[in-house]
């Protein structure tokens, strides 16, 4: 089952401009490292289908975005580190050391103000309500198609791993010792597209999760080894996650 994450940014790619709105989108082709611009578009199809797009797109990872959004989740993310920090400086040695390998791997990503819009240009074609007018300036990221997941968290062995069909979430966990206070019975999937969905992984609550290539699996903190000014840290750096550019 999917679920919904803490998502802070607004959702300001859907505007009821009128038809003289004009955009200016800026093309990130990280297969290439070329970026273009496509000029006054005003809608999101006319982007997607624009002919100068390159070759071979794997939408389902692409991200939009949008300065204001971009704003907003950056001082999250900055906020979210901040509270590993102190959470950090007034654990044990071991907790203390959990949380620093945390805040490691949350330092090495980039965050951008994504808009939860599917990219895909059949889907944007094809329903009004995917297809939102644009106004002012976007990003778009266009990545590379992955062979590989990427695991997170208290956990040892993070970083990129081979995606293999049929795998489950708990079978790429296999193997891994968990850090001190990690939590152990559930992970969590974080889509391409940026939904989330929970992966029980211990022996009683097992379920059978398959991730997709190019998602992450991120292994957050238990409840009881989180302080209480500090819960809704798991939700916080999940909706970060969501909002990683990508490679």
């Amino acid at each position: 089952m999917k679920i919904k994450t803490l998502l802070t940014s607004a959702g300001l790619l859907a505007l009821s401009c009128p038809v003289w709105a004009d955009s200016q989108v800026t093309v990130h082709a990280l297969t290439s490292g070329k970026t273009l611009k496509i000029e006054h578009a005003q809608n999101l199809a006319q982007v997607v289908t624009v002919s100068n797009l390159p070759a071979g797109i794997w939408w389902q990872g692409a991200v939009i975005a949008e300065p204001q959004a971009t704003a907003v989740i950056q001082q999250q993310y900055q906020k979210t580190l901040q509270q590993l920090n102190a959470w950090a400086a007034s654990e044990s040695v071991d907790q203390a050391a959990s949380i620093r390998t945390v805040i490691q791997q949350l330092q090495a990503i980039k965050v951008t103000g994504r808009q939860f819009v599917p990219l895909d240009p059949d889907l944007v074609r094809t329903r009004d309500e995917n297809n939102p007018r644009l106004e002012g300036r976007y990003s778009l990221w266009l990545p590379a198609r992955p062979t590989t997941v990427t695991l997170l968290g208290a956990i040892e062995g993070t970083g990129k791993i081979s995606w293999q069909a049929g795998r489950s979430v708990r079978d790429y966990l296999a193997g891994r010792e968990r850090l001190t206070g990690a939590e152990r019975n559930i992970a969590i999937v974080i889509h391409p597209d940026g939904s989330v969905q929970q992966a029980p992984v211990a022996y009683w609550n097992h379920r059978h999760v398959e991730p997709e290539p190019g998602s992450i699996i991120w292994v957050g903190f238990s409840s009881w080894a989180t302080p209480g000014e500090y819960k809704t840290l798991n939700e916080q750096i999940v909706s970060v996650l969501t909002h990683r550019i990508p490679d």
